[in-house]
């Protein structure tokens, strides 16, 4: 089994930390009695103590390494300050750090694979706990319960009802099973997926047909993949051919990354390369266009 393991596929990039400030805030929502563990989340562009927010708001869901790694705080700036409104990264991991918790434990300084303990960490998390764990979160028992349970009430206590969601990796798969859930939909505006991991986790994990859910989902989607997606996952891939005969999903967006890029890169590519800068700006600039047409307020 590869490095990525039970959810991303050969040749992605490993976690990243590099050195930024986040602009916003982390917080807690307060557990229920049905969802028991408090959830963590990152705030830019309101606070917690705000009465009301001025939307639009995107709801961001992380890779494998949680929403406190690499580029993803760094990510929801940068919308807000493109779009405006408030981003929200909820940690569906519980706190524990993701996949590999070693790594969110880590210092803030730069982590390559390689012949280090960094990379033994890695690879045990990914190759010998990485479905067991991924277990742990199923949509039923968890993903569908920090929504119904937490975000969405927590929202609604800051007058806002609907939300777009964006993710990476792992939080595509979270915003497919969103989009297929009548109690979470309602309140989504549109899907917007960086090389997800959704056939991986539906099929190699919970061993479901992944282009069922593009069958059944619902409200506008993009998808923005690489190399290392099936051919499922690709432009004219059935993923795509499934989503456009789907009546109750009104736009479809399909895009291919620049070859030099690989799964994982809008999270956890090296930022000091242009190649990859021009690449992360091209991901940006589709998901601002995408936003700006379906999530408004």
């Amino acid at each position: 089994m590869s490095q990525q393991g039970a959810c991303c596929p050969e040749g992605s990039l490993p976690a990243l930390a590099f050195d930024y400030e986040p602009k916003g805030i982390q917080f807690e929502i307060a557990p229920t009695d049905k969802k028991k563990t408090p959830l963590q989340v990152y705030v830019v562009g309101a606070s917690e103590k705000d009465t009301c927010w001025n939307g639009p708001v995107l709801v961001m869901c992380s890779d494998i390494f949680g929403p406190f790694s690499g580029m993803h705080r760094k990510l929801a700036d940068e919308f807000v300050s493109r779009l405006g409104g408030v981003a929200i990264l909820p940690d569906p991991w519980e706190g524990t750090g993701g996949i590999c918790p070693q790594y969110n434990n880590e210092d803030n300084k730069p982590h390559q694979i390689g012949f280090n303990m960094f990379t033994l960490k890695v690879f045990k998390a990914i190759v010998w706990d990485g479905k067991s764990t991924l277990r742990k979160y199923s949509w039923e028992t968890s993903g569908r319960l920090l929504f119904s349970e937490q975000l969405i009430p927590f929202l609604q206590s800051k007058g806002i009802n609907k939300f777009a969601m964006t993710g990476f990796c792992y939080g595509c798969w979270m915003i497919m099973k969103a989009c297929n859930d009548p109690g979470i939909v309602e309140h989504v505006t549109c899907g917007i997926h960086f090389h997800p991991s959704t056939e991986m986790v539906e099929r190699s994990v919970f061993g479901r047909d992944c282009i069922v859910l593009c069958e059944t989902c619902a409200k506008p989607q993009m998808i923005h993949a690489t190399k290392h997606e099936s051919d499922n996952w690709k432009p004219n891939g059935a993923a795509h051919k499934a989503l456009q005969k789907n009546e109750k999903v009104s736009d479809v967006e399909f895009s291919l990354a620049p070859f030099s890029q690989s799964h994982g890169f809008m999270t956890r590519a090296d930022v000091t390369r242009k190649e990859d800068q021009d690449a992360l700006k091209e991901g940006v600039e589709k998901a601002v266009a995408f936003l700006k047409k379906h999530n408004v307020e």
